[in-house]
């Protein structure tokens, strides 16, 4: 409706990729439009994983708590890795979880470090991980912009990645991350490279 509403139109390409079973679904984070464009064509149930700074937000933060959405607070705490081990429980049963490596939205479109949390957790559950890379969504509505600009999105699905193929511990994350990072940046490269958006 919020997409519909604002004129944004989400082209999607490789649902053959999405897996039946769960999974952990990784995008680039550059606008708020993001979140909406995934929520109207990921085709399965799916939880978010969120900073806990989102609670604080009122109605956003009031419907992730009320929904079931994973808030964590990235700060090594105890309380933190009590939730980082109920994550990885409760993936492996289902829904599939959706989360933002960057931890949060970029303000030029360019990819910022990578957080390792979300790549511990598919390593430690040995579920898929799913690439999705978000272009358009800095053009209909930056991380600074007031206003909302019509237009078109798109939504690029790579393969599952099976992390039980990649080396254990240490090793293995730094080469998820990798691959993943690459997934990303080809697109988006390629994106700047020919001028669309």
């Amino acid at each position: 409706m919020i997409l519909f509403c604002t004129r944004v139109k989400v082209e999607v390409k490789g649902y053959e990729n999405i897996p039946q079973e769960p999974c952990v679904f990784m995008y680039n984070h550059q606008s708020v439009f993001d979140i909406f464009a995934f929520m109207s064509v990921l085709p399965v149930e799916w939880k978010a994983i969120m900073k806990k700074e989102v609670s604080r937000m009122p109605f956003i933060g009031w419907i992730a708590i009320l929904s079931g959405h994973y808030l964590v607070s990235r700060d090594g705490s105890a309380k933190d890795a009590n939730e980082v081990r109920k994550i990885v429980r409760n993936i492996k049963k289902g829904p599939s979880v959706v989360l933002a490596p960057e931890g949060t939205r970029s303000p030029d479109g360019k990819l910022q470090d990578f957080q390792e949390g979300g790549f511990l957790i598919a390593m430690l559950a040995k579920v898929p991980v799913v690439t999705l890379v978000m272009q358009g969504g800095l053009e209909r509505r930056s991380k600074v912009s007031r206003g909302i600009v019509p237009g078109t999105m798109k939504v690029a699905i790579f393969p599952p990645i099976d992390v039980t193929k990649l080396p254990k511990g240490k090793e293995g994350r730094e080469e998820l991350i990798r691959i993943v990072k690459s997934q990303m940046e080809g697109v988006l490269n390629e994106n700047e490279t020919d001028g669309t958006a």
